[in-house]
């Protein structure tokens, strides 16, 4: 019996890399290396022990784990405590909770 979850997970154990698209919600739980991770007008989740290299692209970017590249959120970017982005954040609305990390700019859209 199929199930549809609407959403993509990317496991803790799994290792990707090249470019990654999603039509819908996507989950970072593994380790990922792409020029671009293009979730749409769809939110991208990056985990707490997840590590990411590249650009995100999603309607909204949430980070727990680890992000080097550039987040373009179209709603909004939340970094969560223990989140580290080395890379700018652009988005309409951003939030970083006061121990989360950044090396980078924040630009308003």
């Amino acid at each position: 019996m199929p199930i549809n979850l609407q959403k993509s997970i990317i496991g803790p154990k799994l290792r990707i890399e090249g470019n990654i698209y999603s039509d819908e919600e996507l989950i970072i739980e593994g380790d990922v290396q792409a020029q671009r991770i293009d979730a749409g007008n769809n939110p991208i989740i990056v985990g707490l022990g997840a590590k990411v290299v590249g650009d995100l692209y999603g309607s909204e970017i949430i980070i727990y784990g680890k992000v080097k590249g550039n987040c373009y959120g179209k709603k909004s970017i939340y970094l969560g405590d223990k989140a580290g982005v080395d890379g700018d954040l652009n988005s309409k609305y951003i939030h970083i909770e006061p121990s989360a990390y950044l090396s980078g700019r924040l630009i308003k859209k």
